[in-house]
């Protein structure tokens, strides 16, 4: 029961958020006959300072939605990183491919000093 009252609030904040268009990620749902759901998810985090001083964070890919249980299809995962007018050990860049959730993490220093990092996340609402 539990399952099916988090799936329907899941499917209900969805639908909210499509219609009000206020997010950076678009949802495409696809019902199968299965009875389970495929939802495209993306989310992106894009800092920025001024027109050559930003980052860009982005990760895209279909959700499997079963018995209230999410997976990421990995094998559809695009990750985007970019940045300009900003420090960025490339080294230290991430791109996540999992099952549960897949990730892209940009750590970047600003040149006034300032640190922080650039995440995006699906399934994005376990981000907060």
């Amino acid at each position: 029961m539990k399952k099916l009252v988090r799936l329907s609030l899941l499917l209900c904040l969805v639908g909210l958020v499509s219609i009000a268009s206020v997010s950076a990620w678009t949802s495409k749902i696809v019902i199968s006959s299965s009875g389970c759901w495929r939802m495209y998810d993306h989310d992106t985090d894009t800092p920025q300072w001024s027109q050559d001083e930003w980052v860009w964070a982005g990760v895209s890919g279909w959700l499997n939605i079963c018995d209230g249980r999410i997976t990421v299809d990995t094998s559809t995962v695009k990750h985007v990183a970019r940045w300009s007018g900003v420090r960025v050990d490339k080294s230290r860049v991430q791109r996540y491919r999992g099952a549960r959730v897949s990730f892209t993490k940009i750590p970047y220093e600003r040149y006034n000093g300032e640190r922080g990092v650039a995440f995006a996340l699906i399934p994005h609402f376990y981000k907060h």
